[in-house]
């Protein structure tokens, strides 16, 4: 199987890199040329799909803290360029000679499911239905990608602007020999999210296929609910949130886990961890697969939202001591593999959001309660006497729950910075210095790459 697949990638980069007619006539001795369905089922296992986005842009949050220098940690100075920058919030962040992982990973995975949308349906040797549910899965990953790509490099969605401010390209085939590319509105971008991911929704099994690397209909619909949600649609968010909960609601109990031996860097807690886990119901690592673990500590403004005595989340993914290291912060130590897609707690979590603002302070109560059944020993239900109420506390729960996953605290920062109750000031120190970062500035959104900036000279640059 890994033969095939690794044959069927490279096939695709020969299409890419080819005119279609050319591919057609020429038989490359050794791969194989897609032809069947199960063809382009394989290239779903290709492992660079089972990545996602890089962690780095965390640096920019108020969820990280780094020493000047550190034993455990490296510290501060530690740091590649580009992470020192964003920590300082500096204007640049990529010089020419320094790559984003970020953009170009996720463009490499979006060209990649071009092919797979793009020709699976002529494909022979299966029904029309198989082909529709490879095609469902392809349409799904373009879309987490591209909903992850416009939340990085463009603003926050507004629907006053959305329609003139500057998205993300939209590459929507397997040609990789356009030139000058220009960015789509965010409005466009969206567009395209929805309709991929309506699409997608229709035709993904119930179950997924092999494990959660592949996904399914609970997966498109809480995907639609997590693109209504930083839209501001809070009523299609919360129908999409119910019907994914409809098709899957697992929850673990985390308590019964454990740290297995604090001397351990892998393997250190016992927790399920990738397929193994239920709440993962769509799984993309981290391109390095531990994600953020040991590479910062929480800030003092998150260690306060845990209860570190009874919840299970700070016992378990944040020490004070590792490895025969004793630490003066809470560092980050999960040492599990880090799912940056979608987990059945976030699901939970828009759901409560979405009553908090627009329906009922108690069934977001109920929401969040039920969660933290599974992560507090001896919890004591949370009450809340309004919808304001009720919305701090899950956008606290959601704070705790989704710590230091790929640009989900980023993208938080930026939606909720636009409502004067939840605006914020972040401050990082470094030796001696106070560096701030204000609401809506446009420093939270990440640079254009250079590298692309210099090949697509009519592109629009982000103005940091």
């Amino acid at each position: 199987m890994k033969i095939k697949i690794y044959q069927l990638c490279l096939c695709v980069c020969l299409v890419l890199l080819a005119s279609c007619d050319d591919y057609l006539d020429i038989k490359p001795k050794g791969v194989v040329i897609p032809d069947k369905c199960e063809d382009y089922e394989s290239l779903l296992n290709y492992a660079q799909l089972m990545k996602a986005s890089d962690s780095y842009p965390n640096y920019l949050t108020d969820d990280v803290f780094l020493p000047y220098e550190d034993d455990l940690t490296g510290g501060y100075v530690s740091l590649v360029l580009p992470n020192q920058r964003l920590y300082t919030f500096d204007s640049e962040v990529f010089g020419d000679g320094e790559s984003d992982g970020l953009w170009e990973y996720s463009y490499n995975r979006i060209y990649t499911y071009n092919v797979i949308i793009e020709d699976v349906m002529g494909s022979t040797q299966a029904t029309e239905e198989h082909k529709k549910q490879v095609r469902a899965e392809a349409l799904m990953g373009r879309a987490f990608e591209y909903l992850t790509l416009v939340n990085a490099y463009a603003k926050h969605y507004d629907p006053a602007t959305a329609d003139t401010d500057p998205g993300v390209p939209l590459m929507l085939d397997k040609n990789i020999n356009k030139t000058n590319l220009t960015r789509a509105t965010v409005q466009s971008v969206y567009d395209q999210i929805k309709a991929d991911l309506d699409e997608a929704a229709l035709n993904l099994p119930e179950k997924p296929v092999l494990n959660a690397f592949r996904a399914s209909k609970p997966v498109g619909y809480g995907m639609l609910a997590r693109m209504y949600l930083y839209m501001g649609n809070y009523e299609k968010a919360l129908e999409n949130a119910k019907i994914a909960l409809e098709h899957n609601s697992t929850l673990l109990n985390i308590l019964p886990y454990k740290v297995t031996d604090p001397e351990k860097w892998i393997g250190r807690i016992n927790v399920p961890a990738r397929a193994d886990n239920p709440e993962n119901i769509y799984i993309r690592l981290a391109p390095w697969v531990f994600g953020m673990t040991l590479n910062t500590y929480g800030s003092e403004d998150l260690m306060a939202l845990y209860d570190k005595e009874k919840d299970q989340r700070y016992l378990l993914y944040f020490t004070r001591y590792i490895g025969g290291y004793d630490c003066e912060y809470d560092a980050w130590a999960p040492y599990i593999y880090a799912n940056m897609a979608m987990s059945t707690p976030e699901i939970y979590l828009i759901a409560a959001e979405c009553e908090a603002r627009i329906g009922s302070k108690d069934k977001a109560m109920e929401y969040i309660n039920t969660l933290r059944d599974n992560r507090i020993f001896d919890n004591v239900p949370l009450v809340a006497g309004s919808n304001k109420d009720a919305l701090k506390m899950v956008l606290d729960e959601r704070r705790r729950e989704l710590t230091l996953l790929g640009c989900t605290r980023l993208i938080d920062l930026k939606r909720l910075n636009r409502e004067p109750e939840f605006a914020k000031t972040i401050v990082h120190e470094v030796n001696g210095v106070e560096y701030k970062l204000e609401p809506n500035s446009p420093k939270y959104i990440l640079p254009i790459p250079p590298t692309v900036l210099r090949f697509n000279p009519d592109m629009v640059p982000n103005i940091r």
